[in-house]
């Protein structure tokens, strides 16, 4: 086709990066002289007798502007070819928010920058691959949460082993089609929803009733937050910062981890676990509402009683009274 075409055909190729074609084919007038037809122009055709000039406007080629709403879930792309991630992000964009990265290791940075809600990355990618970028992202506790679908145009069954061993929580072969990439996208985030309700009710398990063994990262990390609020919780001096150093994790990092995993700020998550434990003081007998409130840390008792209302759906003296 090429050559029927008189153009010229080039490749350049560098084993495990790729390759490259390149077409050149003429489009002056000269080479295709005696291939052009001059039609005659219609008879009923007069010129115009006066030329008006319509200013062009040069093409927008930023992207259309997302739904404005913050709390949409974030999607980090990660794909090495830039047409393919344009094409991805057009699936997503007025869905959700929207972040890219061009390889593996650029996807890693981004990842533990933002901590997004899923991540969709290639396998074949230079620098970092997607088998070791999804390693690991699930094994750092910052990032383990995150749910990953992988995209490969090798669909053998080794291949698809090998990613779901690192991690990966779908996988899809190229092509795929813009509609199953979407709806595999919307269940893994109703997944995590769903796993949001189960942390939740952890939190209001007592201590000793966690016999279930720990299955994950997160709820390893879950676990110890609790333990750690639960413990020092009574000091109403304990804090964020006191937390965040007791994890040993950036104070950032901390608010986006909860988020994800319990749908609460660092904030909303201390004042929940010590409700949760003034809960389980109240059910002793003889405990008073204001007793309670200073050993949960609350140093005002009036809001102690306005938070345990809006957390436990009463106030704490009818609470208490259940006892």
């Amino acid at each position: 086709m090429v050559r029927t075409l008189e153009g010229e055909i080039a490749v350049e190729s560098e084993l495990g990066r790729g390759t490259t074609f390149t077409l050149t084919v003429p489009i002056d007038a000269g080479t295709w002289a005696d291939y052009l037809v001059e039609e005659p122009a219609p008879a009923d055709f007069a010129p115009p007798e006066q030329v008006l000039e319509v200013p062009i406007q040069p093409p927008n080629t930023t992207a259309p502007p997302a739904r404005n709403n913050s709390d949409a879930p974030l999607l980090l792309l990660v794909e090495d070819n830039p047409d393919l991630r344009a094409y991805m992000r057009s699936i997503f964009e007025g869905h959700y928010r929207v972040m890219e990265a061009a390889d593996g290791q650029d996807g890693l940075a981004r990842a533990f920058a933002e901590i997004p809600d899923l991540v969709v990355c290639d396998v074949m990618m230079p620098r970092l691959d997607g088998y070791g970028f999804c390693q690991q992202l699930k094994t750092d506790l910052r990032t383990s949460h995150i749910p990953v679908i992988m995209l490969t145009a090798r669909a053998t069954l080794e291949d698809r082993l090998a990613g779901l061993e690192l991690g990966a929580d779908d996988y899809l072969t190229k092509p795929f089609h813009r509609t199953e990439l979407r709806l595999r996208v919307q269940n893994l985030l109703k997944q995590r929803e769903l796993l949001r309700q189960k942390y939740s009710r952890q939190m209001a398990t007592p201590s000793d009733d966690s016999a279930e063994p720990l299955a994950s990262l997160d709820e390893i990390f879950l676990q110890k937050a609790i333990g750690i609020v639960k413990a020092q919780g009574s000091d109403s001096n304990f804090g964020i910062e006191t937390l965040r150093e007791s994890m040993n994790i950036s104070r950032s990092n901390l608010h986006r981890k909860l988020k994800a995993l319990t749908n609460q700020s660092t904030s909303e998550f201390i004042r929940s676990i010590r409700i949760y434990r003034a809960a389980e003081l109240l059910q002793q007998a003889g405990a008073t509402v204001a007793e309670t409130a200073y050993q949960a840390g609350f140093e005002s008792a009036s809001y102690f009683s306005k938070a345990f209302r809006e957390q436990m759906g009463m106030p704490p003296s009818d609470w208490a009274e259940r006892a």
